[in-house]
């Protein structure tokens, strides 16, 4: 198995398939606009903005990755909902944004991704915190099922 291959199965797996933990997409998984802003109190990050977080910074890199210039960051926190989603817009956007890493990744050359391994390696650790982060909220809030997470 050579580094690609293990990249595209860390993608997946923090993606869609639940592995070892549950995957980002699975985590978020019918959440109504209500679950996904409601926070335990106001030192916490909601579920939304924790998505809002992984957007900001896996569509910089994904930008980097294929050569696109960043806009600049207009300061403030990473959490905030910058273009203003709907729950609904929100879920499908971190989803494609998934998506178009894995195919990113599928295309690039071996110079480029043996560049890249280490931050994509560093993305897919980073998501797949932020998806227990998630977890651990619905769990607080009663809107996770415990057999969402089972392998099948």
């Amino acid at each position: 198995m050579n580094a690609k291959q293990v990249l595209l199965m860390q993608l997946d797996a923090c993606h869609t398939q639940n592995t070892w933990f549950v995957s980002l997409i699975n985590s978020i998984k019918d959440l109504t606009e209500e679950q996904a802003t409601w926070k335990p109190n106001e030192a916490t990050n909601s579920i939304s903005e924790i998505i809002h977080h992984l957007i900001y910074y896996n569509q910089r890199h994904l930008n980097r990755l294929k050569g696109i210039e960043n806009e600049e960051s207009t300061g403030g926190s990473t959490f905030k909902n910058r273009e203003r989603l709907s729950w609904s817009e929100t879920s499908e956007r971190i989803d494609q944004l998934m998506a178009d890493w894995k195919k990113t990744v599928e295309a690039v050359n071996e110079v480029n991704l043996t560049k890249w391994t280490e931050i994509i390696a560093h993305l897919t650790i980073h998501t797949t915190y932020h998806a227990g982060q998630i977890l651990y909220i619905r769990k607080l809030q009663g809107s996770w099922d415990p057999r969402a997470g089972v392998k099948g």
